[in-house]
């Protein structure tokens, strides 16, 4: 089954399974590097060049990348985004399928 996952600001300290996995793909997603205490690795690293294909392509290798490393049993099968490119405003959406 594919889920499709984006930024969150909402985290349930209570969730289990499927729900957990999804929430921690939603922290990656609303993280960016650095911002995290004691973690500077965690979350990922948004590409702000003017080329917009070129940015979609490296956020995409570093979101599918940081998603890999903090949680494995997520597999990436797309990225997407929404916003509008004339703001400069982009927004991921990912995909995933669960490894149990």
């Amino acid at each position: 089954m594919t889920h499709q996952v984006t930024a969150t600001s909402n985290i349930d300290f209570s969730a289990k399974g499927v729900d957990e996995i999804l929430q921690n793909v939603a922290l990656i997603l609303s993280t960016f590097v650095i911002s995290y205490p004691l973690y500077r690795e965690f979350g990922f690293r948004p590409d702000s060049l003017t080329p917009f294909q070129l940015v979609k392509r490296r956020n995409t290798a570093r979101l599918i990348d940081s998603i890999q490393r903090f949680v494995p049993r997520a597999v990436v099968v797309d990225v997407d985004y929404l916003g509008d490119t004339y703001v400069g405003k982009l927004e991921p959406v990912v995909k995933v399928i669960i490894n149990k």
